[in-house]
């Protein structure tokens, strides 16, 4: 059941992220904010100091459920990719998809802290995976392996998200999974 103060700050998170559709973080104001939330002034320092504390909550949202998602398994029994995986990965980034699109297009270094934390999580759970797909294969060739296949995920998705994700979501999850596992060749020499 939604509170009157969640209904608030709900209307307050929606209008902003309505409004980085159209400007970045920076250029917003509380004035703007509030009256795409249709709230006043008041109702919104109440709940918020700024307009960038409002994006670090929601950032702080979208942490939480990719580090949720990071807890899935990857790889099916027989060693390959577990598709719905990269399904999942690819919903979560369409549900998501205005703020990934700000956090991926951001210049601004501090947009980026939440980018930095995920690719060194995902860095984890790929280097976990892969060590265990091949033991015999050392850890900087698993980094190499993650750096150039994390960097071209970056760009796909940036590509996806910029040109209005006219691609489904199981095509993409598809490219990725291909993308991936034609990485994953170079760690078997």
């Amino acid at each position: 059941m939604s509170t009157p103060k969640n209904k608030t700050t709900n209307k307050i998170k929606d209008g902003l992220i309505a409004l980085l559709e159209t400007a970045p973080l920076e250029d917003i104001t509380v004035t703007a904010l509030c009256e795409t939330a249709g709230i006043n002034r008041a109702t919104f320092y109440y709940h918020y100091d700024s307009v960038s504390a409002v994006f670090d909550e929601l950032e702080s949202k979208l942490e939480d459920e990719f580090n949720r998602f990071l807890t899935r398994t990857a790889i099916a029994g027989d060693s390959s990719p577990e598709k719905s995986f990269y399904v999942m990965f690819f919903e979560f980034v369409a549900r998501n998809a205005t703020l990934c699109k700000m956090i991926l297009n951001s210049p601004h270094p501090g947009n980026n802290s939440f980018l930095t934390r995920a690719m060194e999580s995902g860095r984890y759970k790929v280097t976990d995976m892969m060590t265990a797909l091949y033991p015999n294969c050392t850890k900087t060739k698993i980094d190499f392996y993650y750096m150039f296949v994390s960097h071209g995920f970056l760009g796909l998705l940036e590509y996806w998200l910029n040109s209005g994700m006219k691609e489904p979501v199981d095509s993409m999850a598809e490219v990725g999974e291909r993308v991936a596992f034609m990485g994953a060749k170079y760690l078997e020499t």
